[in-house]
């Protein structure tokens, strides 16, 4: 296959599938934002050691602070707290839950059948848990890669200056790249065959390793395919939403700023949703349609 029809096939399962498009709004919002942790600032001044928190506050008197300026108690943070923590997780175990809906779903589309939502939802929801430890055993591995590729670098930076540190750092790339792309594929694929073939998660990343011996092209091209189509929505999300935006920002003189803003609210949910629905469901698609393909599924 070549990239233009992998890119012709992902989006015609992203635009016929809109019965996926709930579990591809998910892994759209996942896969177009940042995984990173934001690092603890110092803005406030309140360090944590060993001990607590250095400043002498504890937990409680924390949380009384926080609550202050909105009029709420210890015990009103504490639940708002523990309702975010819960959203959190709920939202984690959805985007994976989506993940395995939408490896079945195409996968029945190309057979053509259709995958309903409440069939989506039982085939995620029995799939999720692999496809976690498989998506957290990758992100040790690529920490772990880093943190192999990085500290010799940083070791001849401080014993040898910035020759040292370019000398080493070269070579790193010309490893390090390769590698990291290597097990970005063997993740992809592996999540693929833990759902189609129902593996545990290390014999579904062996079995991926394997898969990838010979097919390196062919994985290189699904990677310029999802960039190209992925790309493209974002395009067309600039021309859609920028002018929504204008003429909302436009109305603020005659409806005030809350109605304006309750209004865009309104008016670009619905964009949001189906652009990112398209964005979710394209990406996972190219990736399933890559494995099968090679498989004959």
């Amino acid at each position: 296959m070549t990239i233009v029809e992998i890119v012709k096939q992902g989006f015609h399962y992203a635009r016929t599938c809109k019965s996926l498009w709930l579990f591809g709004f998910f892994v759209g919002l996942a896969s177009g934002g940042s995984s990173s942790s934001g690092g603890g600032g110092g803005t406030g001044g309140v360090s944590v050691g060993s001990g607590g928190f250095s400043s002498g506050l504890s937990l409680r008197e924390i949380a009384a602070i926080v609550g202050a300026p909105f009029g709420l108690s210890v015990a009103a943070v504490a639940l708002i707290v523990v309702a975010i923590i819960l959203l959190a997780a709920a939202l984690v175990v959805m985007r994976y839950v989506s993940e395995g809906a939408l490896i079945e779903g195409v996968v029945r589309a190309r057979q053509g059948g259709r995958l309903t939502m409440g069939e989506g939802f039982r085939a995620g929801w029995a799939h999720w848990g692999v496809l976690v430890r498989i998506a957290l055993l990758y992100f040790a591995a690529t920490v772990g890669s880093l943190v192999l590729f990085v500290a010799p670098c940083v070791l001849a930076f401080l014993a040898f200056g910035p020759i040292g540190g370019v000398a080493l750092g070269i070579p790193g790339l010309v490893i390090g790249v390769p590698w990291l792309v290597t097990l970005y594929l063997v993740q992809a694929f592996a999540s693929r065959i833990a759902v189609l073939e129902n593996r545990r998660a290390i014999d579904a990343i062996g079995k991926a390793r394997l898969f990838l011996h010979g097919r390196l092209t062919h994985s290189l091209k699904l990677i310029v395919a999802t960039f190209i189509g992925s790309l493209g929505i974002g395009l067309l999300a600039i021309v859609v939403m920028v002018p929504v935006a204008l003429l909302l920002v436009a109305l603020v003189p005659v409806l005030q700023v809350l109605p304006a803003i309750a209004l865009a609210g309104l008016v670009l949910a619905p964009i949001i949703y189906v652009l990112s629905a398209i964005l979710g469901t394209f990406r996972s698609s190219i990736w399933t349609i890559g494995y099968v393909t090679q498989v004959g599924a």
